[in-house]
Formats: C-alpha cells, structure tokens, sequence
C-alpha cells in the first residue's frame, strides 16, 4: 500500500533564504562533432523528450544596421527555397514539436523541443531553414508591420520610454 502525503494548505510553505539554497544540476556530457562543433548533453531521465538548442554568435553586436540580426533570425521560420511558412509551421505542428528563435546582444538561438522519436523527421527541416532560407517579401511586409505597430504601443508605456 503506498501512502501519500497531504499538503496542508492551511500553513504557507518555509520561505528558505536564497544564500541557503543548494541547486544541484545534473552533470552534462560534451562532445565535439566532426565538424568541430561542441554538443553538450544531458541526461535527464527516462522521458522521451528532447531540447535541442543550436547556438550562433550572431546577435545585436554583428549586425551593421539595427534590427537586422532579430529579423534574420525570426524570419528564418518564414520560408525555404522548398517550403512555405505555412508548410515549415504545419511540419513542426504535425509532430507535436515547438521550434523557436531568439536574438540576443551576442548570439542567436534556434530551440527545438520535441519527442525523441521524431528527431529525424523534424533536423533535416531546421537544417533547410538554416541553410536554404528565403525572406518572402510578403512574410517581411507583415513581420515589419507588426513590429511598427509593436513598437507603436510600447511608445505608449511610460516603463517603454524611460
């Protein structure tokens, strides 16, 4: 018979003092590729679940006009030489996956969560939206719009301006 444990929810939790606070992580593993390119892995269970996460120095500092890097890199997801976004987003939707896109001051991130099973359906997708990636102008004409009226409404918040 196994026994569970109630909470009390009467009694609000200990609050423990964050210089306390032991975070132990799992220890990783790294390897190196043949193409040189460092892999660090993790093993974190038994779940079939899988992140993978390509990491580029292609942030902020390396574009020549502002903007750039951040729109190369959400509009890698906007169309290949093969396939449209429509397409790209119905592949990684139909395989339950979640890819996103992220620029930062350094580099640029490309994550790919998933179930274990379907990596091989779903890499060689990311590599043609690495490798073979096309800027439609209609997907540009709307990500520009967006990001005007984005920009519009944070003008509009004073936390924005200051």
């Amino acid at each position: 018979m196994i026994q569970t444990q109630t909470l009390d929810r009467t009694q609000p939790p200990l609050i423990k003092n964050a210089v306390e606070l032991e975070l132990k992580l799992k220890p990783f593993e790294k390897y190196t590729l043949g193409n040189g390119a460092d892999v660090y892995a993790v093993n974190a269970g038994a779940e079939d679940v899988l992140l993978v996460e390509w990491v580029y120095y292609a942030g902020n500092w390396f574009e020549k006009k502002n903007l750039v890097a951040a729109t190369t890199n959400f509009m890698l997801k906007n169309g290949t030489v093969n396939k449209t976004a429509f397409q790209l987003n119905e592949h990684f939707e139909y395989y339950g996956s979640y890819l996103n896109r992220n620029c930062y001051n350094e580099t640029a991130t490309i994550t790919l969560h998933c179930l274990s099973k379907h990596l091989e359906a779903l890499l060689p997708v990311v590599r043609e939206m690495i490798l073979e990636s096309v800027f439609p102008e209609d997907e540009l004409a709307i990500y520009k719009q967006n990001m005007q009226q984005r920009l519009r409404v944070n003008l509009r918040k004073s936390d924005f301006v200051a």
